[in-house]
């Protein structure tokens, strides 16, 4: 009989994640169709030099958007229920103090960046797309409620409903011309009906409120989750940044659309993936599960995968019937990339493991160690050519996931070595 009830509970509990994921998997399917539109669009409506600009532009944005997953939504997802109403008043200050800074932040840096690229139309994409990050802290606690109590399906239709909402009004955009301007048309209408529909999320409402004490304590905590954040999002950048110093206009664009057409849709899935993932694992360390269901969540995150080898070895038939003669030279570019997402979602999931469990100075090394491997093989190959560019991003993703798997193996090793060492001094004093 306990043999029955353990696996009882170990399905019910499994059971939640599958659920959740579902969900939010058939939510991003269907935003994934009008996004896949979006591609198409773009690709017709824009040249290699102006869709490089657009998706440039994007990567920079995206770097400055980190700062909003600065750890007080994490620490609202993870914390005791004792804490909750606290952290729920302070962190909505904390949120729109971050959603100000960052908002004049990109403003104000747009002239800079674009000198660095000798690109002007930066600019005027930064500082529109700057007027998103307003729109946030009205409704991101709730979204951060709404995550905690499991509430995926209420999250993940509206969520998917924006995304739609968002790459149809960049097609439409693109379509009457707005050129590169259709992207932040298309961000600025997001966030407008992402404020909108999540206003009334059925959740508690907590307000606002400033101590000190419990800004300060959620502050130490955000910077620890905000020091990962950066450097997953410069390693997942940095690629782009890299290339469009080293490509020229024309190959910097069809790299940034392999990109976009390959590792964006694939990491899209993976993103999702983690989103339902972090919540169900701190809902597992909360209950003391979390190490008994490890395996099992390891062979769920291995199916997943599986969806990123099957677009990679689809890519040669939908890039020639879907996209513009144009970009077919890019096939081979965009299969090693969609590969690129597989070793980066385990990276993710480790790293989920160890912000569940607190352990953000062990995801940090994470992060850093990743990091430091891809932008040294960037730096040291320097890449002239969009095929070599995806062959080191590669092959510098397997590297990171290979080191990391080294690190978790020496440090039990370590561990018990040091404590030998220890007790033999014990002894010989």
């Amino acid at each position: 009989m306990q043999l029955i009830q353990f696996f009882r509970i170990q399905f019910n509990s499994i059971m939640g994640l599958i659920s959740n994921t579902v969900w939010l998997l058939s939510a991003e399917f269907i935003a994934k169709i009008s996004r896949i539109f979006t591609i198409i669009v773009l690709a017709a409506q824009l040249s290699p030099t102006s869709y490089g600009t657009a998706m440039l532009a994007l990567a920079f944005h995206d770097v400055f958007a980190l700062l909003l997953r600065a750890g007080v939504g994490s620490q609202l997802i993870n914390c005791k229920q004792h804490q909750l109403e606290r952290f729920a008043k302070n962190g909505l200050f904390i949120q729109w103090a971050i959603c100000i800074t960052i908002a004049i932040g990109q403003w104000t840096s747009a002239d800079f960046l674009s000198s660095l690229y000798d690109n002007e139309q930066i600019i005027v994409l930064l500082q529109i797309m700057a007027i998103t990050y307003i729109f946030y802290p009205w409704v991101s606690v709730k979204i951060s409620l709404l995550k905690r109590e499991n509430k995926i399906r209420w999250f993940s239709i509206r969520n998917g409903l924006c995304v739609i909402i968002e790459n149809v009004t960049i097609a439409i955009a693109a379509l009457l011309g707005a050129d590169i301007l259709s992207i932040a048309i298309g961000k600025v209408t997001f966030s407008i009906f992402w404020l909108i529909l999540f206003s009334f999320s059925p959740v508690k409402s907590y307000g606002v409120d400033f101590k000190f004490s419990v800004i300060y304590l959620m502050l130490q905590t955000s910077g620890k989750i905000f020091n990962t954040e950066f450097l997953r999002g410069i390693r997942i950048h940095a690629d782009t940044f890299i290339a469009g110093k080293l490509l020229t206009p024309e190959l910097f664009g069809f790299y940034s659309f392999a990109k976009n057409a390959g590792v964006g849709l694939s990491q899209s899935i993976g993103q999702v993936y983690i989103n339902a993932l972090y919540p169900y694992l701190c809902k597992l360390q909360r209950e003391g599960l979390l190490l008994a269901q490890q395996k099992l969540i390891f062979g769920i995150s291995l199916l997943i995968g599986g969806l990123f080898v099957i677009q990679a070895l689809i890519a040669p038939i939908y890039v020639p019937i879907l996209f513009d003669e144009k970009w077919i030279s890019v096939v081979p570019i965009i299969t090693i990339l969609c590969l690129v997402a597989l070793p980066n979602l385990f990276m993710d999931i480790i790293c989920c493991f160890q912000r569940a469990r607190e352990q953000y100075h062990n995801e940090t090394i994470t992060r850093l160690v990743c990091l430091l491997i891809s932008f040294s093989a960037l730096l040291i190959i320097s890449p002239s050519e969009p095929m070599e560019f995806a062959v080191v991003i590669f092959l510098s993703s397997l590297f990171c996931l290979f080191c990391i798997y080294l690190i978790s193996v020496s440090k039990p090793i370590t561990y018990n070595l040091s404590n030998l060492l220890d007790r033999r001094k014990s002894h010989e004093n």
